[in-house]
């Protein structure tokens, strides 16, 4: 049975608005202004909001899904950029209070009962995509930073999205030049994930080495952690020597570089000499006598892709390291396929 939210009390109307999923609260927003006003008064928040941009059968996919604080993520919204609109039936939907598109609006139900929707439409993306943004900003009373996936078979202009904190990149190949476009387009990023291969050479002086959070989860070479001024780097395939990361302890035990960093966590693709990397070095191994000295856990808990809260016991596997400048401690584990720097913060 129908309910008419506006013969409820104010508060009622509210409650009720607040138990819809992001979705129905998105659509009822669209309805009308008093709708629109409604769903800003029921005061509903989200965690964080990823931003989309994918391909869909040959046409650029912007989709917006809300982020939980763990690690779900529910549908939002999703819009189509097409040519034209193909469908006679055209729904006008405004986006706030000043932005009107013309839509084709699809809905259809998944397996399990629930529904999704997707607007399809003809409109200039760069408008649209802020409109949507403001809009959601708007009802979910959201000033946080964003989420960003961003997909290589798009052939549009990059998404008018503001501020970008965490990126997400994923296709089979990219050029330096494409993330250098990414970074100078969205400036607040603090976080990337590579699930791509790239391909060429990073200049030194790229802004990709001066990003605090790095994953790449292709092939590379030592180059990505010599020129890393960051604070967390994880590497889940490359190649390197011995002598790379006897650089790498050296440097930061005399505080030559490194300054920053708070992890290096890499995984080798070829194999090394754990033994001597860490006869080049000073060391205490852990005393189960004395376990009080350390930590017993380490925690990194990053945004990347895949890759969620992650806990290291700082036992057997760990020696203790010290820089020499300030005394500050890290947590050194090595083997033959593995590196792992964790610096105490403390």
């Amino acid at each position: 049975m129908p309910i008419n939210l506006f013969k409820l009390p104010r508060l009622v109307g509210a409650l009720v608005v607040a138990e819809m999923n992001y979705q129905e609260i998105f659509l009822l927003s669209l309805c009308s202004r008093r709708t629109y006003s409604l769903v800003k008064k029921a005061n509903i928040k989200v965690p964080k909001l990823e931003f989309r941009f994918d391909d869909f059968h040959g046409c650029d996919k912007f989709e917006v899904r809300v982020v939980t604080n763990t690690q779900k993520w529910l549908p939002v919204t999703s819009l189509l950029h097409v040519p034209e609109l193909k469908l006679e039936t055209i729904l006008s939907v405004r986006l706030g209070l000043d932005y009107v598109a013309d839509t084709n609006f699809c809905l259809w139900r998944k397996k399990g009962g629930t529904f999704r929707h997707r607007m399809e439409c003809a409109n200039e993306p760069i408008a649209i995509q802020k409109a949507i943004q403001d809009h959601l900003n708007s009802i979910f009373h959201y000033s946080e930073t964003n989420q960003l996936y961003l997909s290589m078979k798009c052939k549009g202009s990059l998404p008018n999205i503001t501020n970008v904190g965490e990126i997400e990149i994923k296709h089979k190949n990219v050029d330096p030049q494409f993330l250098t476009n990414v970074l100078t387009t969205y400036p607040d990023h603090y976080t990337i994930s590579v699930v791509s291969r790239i391909v060429g050479e990073i200049p030194k002086e790229s802004p990709f080495f001066q990003i605090q959070n790095i994953q790449v989860m292709f092939l590379c070479g030592p180059d990505y952690f010599h020129n890393f001024v960051g604070r967390n780097m994880r590497l889940d395939w490359v190649v390197l020597t011995d002598q790379d990361l006897i650089q790498v302890l050296q440097k930061w035990i005399s505080n030559e570089a490194y300054e920053n960093l708070v992890s290096l966590s890499l995984s080798i693709a070829n194999t090394i000499n754990a033994d001597l990397i860490r006869q080049t070095i000073e060391f205490e191994e852990y005393d189960p006598n004395e376990s009080e000295k350390r930590p017993a856990d380490y925690v990194i808990d990053i945004p990347y892709t895949n890759f969620f809260n992650h806990k290291y016991s700082l036992k057997e596997a760990f020696v203790e390291i010290k820089r020499i400048t300030d005394g500050k401690r890290a947590f050194l584990s090595v083997g033959a396929t593995h590196f792992d720097l964790l610096v105490d913060t403390n």
